[in-house]
């Protein structure tokens, strides 16, 4: 009897987690899983908004648990190159480990985020916010800003933790003013109008004053912006951005993102995927990681024989916004009209609710993963895979197989518009390893108009990696 191939999985978050869950269905008893993953458990950054405002969050996820689940057998590990040639993974300390597949989903590492600011990126930040809020409450803070310093990343957590520290400090008696600065052209816009129509108005609401604009630094009691006098604040909370975690031997992006085309296969690898943070797509969000894991994991399936054909990565964003209220459910694809992206604001339908657009609702929303994780079933049902409720997911199998590459390039005008060239020309980057290197001609002489305007690249950072949120 052949022996089996072996699909190992690199990666403690929600990418790897997806992408052994969904190849444990796709695949089954044809081959072998392996996940390398550094530490026991996967901490759930998303709820992690919610912990220094008193609200509990679901418990850390165990490996072990999910590996055993899925028959795969478990390294305590973290990936640090690959070999391609000779289809070895090598860790952090030397171990190789051989593969017949490899699933690259390690996440991405915190970069420096604005000085003096407080960063927020999920558990280990939330006890210098909690110490901001205290202070706060005392009065030593009188005015705090939530800044979402890019265009084209995910900042729905700027507005959940704004609008939560409004109506926390408030309960607690502080006369405390929030405002939020956004790189976006909107709030939220790559959720729609309705979406950025819907977070004005609770900003409007809790007294938090909205503000359109790149912040740059943060000292002597004000924020500096790209453009304008900037604004006045006594302190700072930044998501912070991140660089891609510089795996050895593999196709990356000036930021050390990975290179992937639209099934997530690794330029010049061969058998070499990869999924979620870690690679150059430019929206860094735990939804997007677990279509990408789904993307991989349905190719390589198709490879062994257990799949018809791969599914293409086509993005569908879905966020669960934490209000200090009741949430908002929000959801968004690409319009392939073009009709709004003609008025340049975004080229993404979207819809937004009080009541679940997809089942099960949560922070986490994959395919295989949120099932997974859901409390509400028993752990026998956990084999359904989410589905959408939005009114716009009947239409989502009649769109191209170029969403991502569509998002990337809307993506990079939007940070270029912010005067964020280092994003922008990631986005192109992505873009141009979607599509097999092709980039359209305006595009490609935009990049070319960008490049020197980036900062110094980054040298590879020894933090610890990320996983996604």
């Amino acid at each position: 009897m052949a022996e089996r191939p072996r699909i190992v999985v690199a990666g403690g978050g929600v990418a790897a987690l997806e992408a052994l869950l969904a190849l444990r269905e796709l695949t089954g008893p044809r081959a072998a899983l392996e996940l390398i993953a550094p530490g026991t458990v996967m901490l759930l950054r998303p709820a992690s908004v919610a912990e220094p405002f008193g609200l509990g969050g679901p418990p850390p996820v165990q490996l072990a648990e999910v590996a055993a689940y899925c028959g795969a057998r478990l390294h305590s590990a973290t990936l640090a190159g690959v070999r391609p040639a000779e289809h070895r993974a090598t860790t952090a300390s030397g171990v190789e480990i051989p593969y017949d597949h490899l699933v690259v989903a390690v996440g991405a590492r915190k970069a420096d985020a604005i000085p003096g600011a407080v960063p927020f990126g999920g558990p280990s930040d939330v006890p210098a916010l909690t110490r901001l809020l205290e202070a706060a409450e005392a009065g030593d803070v009188r005015t705090i800003a939530f800044v979402a310093p890019s265009a084209g990343g995910w900042t729905l957590p700027v507005y959940e933790l704004a609008l939560m520290a409004a109506a926390d400090l408030r309960a607690r008696g502080a006369d405390t003013g929030i405002s939020v600065i956004t790189a976006e052209p909107a709030p939220l816009w790559l959720f729609g109008e309705s979406a950025g129509e819907a977070i004005a108005e609770l900003l409007a609401a809790r007294g938090i004053r909205l503000l359109h604009g790149r912040a740059t630094a943060f000292a002597d009691g004000r924020v500096a912006m790209v453009e304008g006098q900037g604004h006045a604040a006594e302190a700072v909370v930044v998501i912070p951005p991140v660089q891609g975690p510089w795996i050895r031997d593999l196709a990356m992006d000036h930021q050390g993102f990975v290179k992937v085309d639209e099934l997530g296969r690794v330029e010049d690898a061969e058998d070499v995927w990869a999924a979620g943070d870690a690679t150059a797509f430019p929206i860094k969000q735990g939804g997007l990681a677990c279509q990408q894991a789904d993307t991989v994991a349905t190719a390589i399936a198709a490879q062994l024989g257990a799949a018809a054909e791969p599914s293409p990565f086509r993005p569908v964003l879905r966020g669960l916004l934490l209000t200090g209220g009741a949430p908002l459910y929000l959801r968004a694809e690409l319009d392939r009209s073009g009709a709004v992206r003609r008025r340049g604001v975004t080229g993404l339908r979207g819809e937004v609710s009080t009541r679940a657009l997809w089942w099960p609702p949560g922070k986490v929303a994959g395919r295989y993963l949120a099932p997974y994780l859901s409390t509400a079933r028993p752990r026998a049902l956990g084999r359904e895979p989410l589905v959408d409720r939005a009114a716009t997911a009947s239409g989502a199998a009649a769109g191209g197989t170029g969403d991502a590459f569509e998002l990337a390039l809307l993506l990079a005008d939007a940070d270029a518009a912010a005067g964020d060239f280092r994003q922008a020309v990631h986005a192109l980057d992505a873009a141009a390893a979607l599509s097999g290197g092709v980039l359209p001609a305006e595009a490609a002489r935009r990049r070319d108009a960008w490049r020197p305007r980036l900062p110094a690249r980054p040298r590879p950072s020894h933090i610890e990696i990320e996983e996604e949120p």
